[in-house]
């Protein structure tokens, strides 16, 4: 019930605070119960007095709000009038517990709502001049000030510990605010990445297709004429052998445009290199900050520009995640001859949930699905193992032959 009006930020000022209260009020009420003690008529009755006061107050401890559902609140109130009043008794057994009355205007001031909780001060002040002026040889202006300038003190403290609870509240929801600001911007930039790749995706097939359009498929257009002009008559051989030459003028156009296309698809670094040197100078090119080794096992061959092309590309990819997500100081790549092609990268990173497919490693995001995506156009697979703390490896096997 203590906590009914806890802060949410739970900041170490706020704990500070609130265990600050709990330590006043024990503290008061010990040296209370020891000071009276020594002087009262009846010492075991105030000291059992005392102890039922402390058991009381436990209960508000170690009770939750919880407990009471939407009564929570009337809960806390009850359980400070009946403390309050059990105080009140015992200062009118023994005036050494009017100290207890700081304690307690912290807790009024704390689940109370104001006005009643400046009225609880008010009659606690009260209740301890009274006390202190029914002892002999009191003098009267100290009995009134001292408890007067504690309320204050208390009500002071109090307006302080409020401001810095109202604070941490509205750090707590402006950092909520933050945050989900910053989920959104991801979403919209991936979002919007995603649309700028489609968009490009989109322009280069229809540059592709034009290109296509004015050059291949205009070539095959004119031998398609020639070879239905050479079957609807009867040519001499003359005549033949002229349509023939264009057929193969034309069909030698054609290919030279067609390979004109598929050259200006292949990646660079495998226009003059075969592709272990490509991968070589693609790990020459890392720099500083992580060490890439490049294993090359089994006898190196010629592959179909296709398939170098699509290894070429996961590699360059993996080896960008590498570098931006994985925090790794090695990786490894692998890229073994057969049957099939195999490449394997390695990374000795953070690693990631490969259930959520979480990004800070070597294959994140859309990095991971382009890795997928382009084995299995080159008629394999893809394999992404990753746990937390294990690094993150990336297995590729694709035919050596192209697709199947």
């Amino acid at each position: 019930m203590l906590e009914n009006h806890a802060p949410t930020a739970g900041t170490s000022v706020m704990r500070a605070l609130q265990l600050a209260m709990h330590g006043l009020f024990v503290l008061l009420l010990a040296i209370g119960t020891i000071r009276g003690a020594q002087v009262s008529s009846r010492p075991g009755m105030l000291v059992a007095g005392c102890v039922l006061l402390f058991a009381w107050y436990a209960v508000g401890l170690l009770l939750t709000p919880s407990r009471f559902g939407e009564h929570r609140q009337l809960a806390g109130w009850c359980w400070f009038v009946i403390l309050f009043a059990g105080w009140t008794a015992l200062v009118a057994a023994s005036a050494e517990l009017s100290w207890v009355a700081f304690a307690l205007f912290f807790l009024a001031l704390h689940l109370l709502p104001r006005w009643f909780a400046l009225l609880a001060v008010v009659a606690g002040v009260i209740v301890v001049v009274v006390a202190q002026l029914h002892q002999p040889d009191t003098a009267v202006v100290p009995s009134i000030v001292g408890p007067t300038l504690g309320a204050i003190v208390a009500v002071g403290i109090s307006w302080i510990y409020s401001a810095l609870r109202q604070e941490s509240e509205q750090r707590r929801l402006l950092n909520t605010e933050l945050v989900a600001a910053q989920e959104d911007l991801v979403a919209t930039s991936e979002a919007l990445a995603g649309a700028q790749r489609e968009s490009g995706m989109l322009a280069e097939r229809a540059r592709l297709a034009r290109d296509v359009h004015d050059t291949v498929a205009q070539g095959f257009s004119s031998i398609l004429l020639l070879s239905r002009a050479g079957l609807a008559g009867e040519p001499d051989t003359t005549t033949l052998v002229d349509m023939l030459r264009q057929i193969e003028e034309t069909a030698a156009v054609g290919l030279d445009d067609v390979r004109t296309v598929v050259h200006a698809l292949t990646p660079t670094d495998l226009e003059r290199s075969p592709l272990s040197a490509a991968l070589q100078r693609l790990v020459d090119r890392q720099g500083t900050g992580l060490d890439v080794r490049l294993v090359v096992e089994g006898d190196k061959r010629p592959l179909p520009t296709t398939i170098e092309a699509a290894l070429l590309r996961i590699a360059q990819g993996a080896l960008s995640n590498v570098r931006q997500h994985a925090r790794a100081r090695h990786t490894v790549i692998t890229l073994a001859f057969g049957d099939d092609m195999v490449l394997d990268i390695t990374d000795d990173g953070i690693g990631f949930d490969t259930a959520t497919e979480v990004v800070p490693s070597a294959a994140g995001g859309f990095g991971l699905r382009a890795i997928r995506e382009r084995a299995r156009d080159a008629g394999g697979h893809a394999t992404i193992e990753s746990a937390p703390g294990d690094g993150t490896s990336v297995h590729v096997e694709v035919p050596a032959g192209g697709p199947r």
